[in-house]
């Protein structure tokens, strides 16, 4: 057996500490190079996702930011409030689903937007992005808990989940639930 020296450690070591240091600074020098890109990307996918869900509104304000979600007021040309876009998110099968509600001014859902599912399983769980899915929200009042099908106690709207893709379809229906409370809180007073 051979006896180790000081060079038999040390040399392997202070190669692996340089690769370390390379390889960290190469993943800092991409994330700050791309950061403002991915920044606008995200910023691009959410005013895009709010002209889906109110269609109506020509511009979108800031108007509440919470630890639940965000509401912006849609405007049309003329600054008259044509409903409200709710960003909201829940926790699917794969990571968090961002969803897009869109509200009109007398309560009911517009329409809504899966903006980002992208940590769900490809033609399951990120299949509750395609409007078959999407559309059973429409119409649906802000003031009545939705729920999937297989949920169904007697109370409150449901509507179906994709196919072996429950958990994602609670995790899109969660989120909708998150953005009505949210507007019933903060825009109609809890009153609805």
């Amino acid at each position: 057996m051979r006896k180790m020296n000081f060079k038999d450690i040390f040399i392997p070591t202070i190669s692996l500490f340089i690769i370390c240091i390379v390889i960290t600074s190469a993943l800092a020098f991409t994330n700050a190079l791309t950061k403002d890109t991915i920044a606008q990307n995200d910023i691009n996918a959410r005013n895009e996702s709010m002209k889906i869900v109110c269609p109506e509104g020509e511009t979108f304000e800031l108007k509440i930011e919470s630890e639940q979600g965000e509401i912006y007021e849609a405007l049309d040309k003329n600054g008259e409030i044509k409903g409200y876009a709710v960003s909201t998110s829940a926790s699917g099968y794969g990571g968090q689903i961002k969803v897009m509600t869109g509200i009109s001014t007398d309560g009911k859902v517009i329409a809504i937007d899966v903006f980002y599912n992208d940590d769900e399983t490809p033609g399951l769980g990120k299949n509750t992005s395609n409007e078959s899915f999407t559309s059973q929200f429409k119409d649906l009042l802000t003031n009545d808990k939705i729920v999937v099908s297989k949920d169904y106690a007697g109370e409150g709207q449901q509507i179906d989940a994709v196919t072996s893709s429950t958990i994602s379809s609670r995790a899109v229906t969660d989120a909708v639930n998150k953005a009505c409370e949210l507007y019933n809180n903060e825009i109609t007073g809890g009153e609805s």
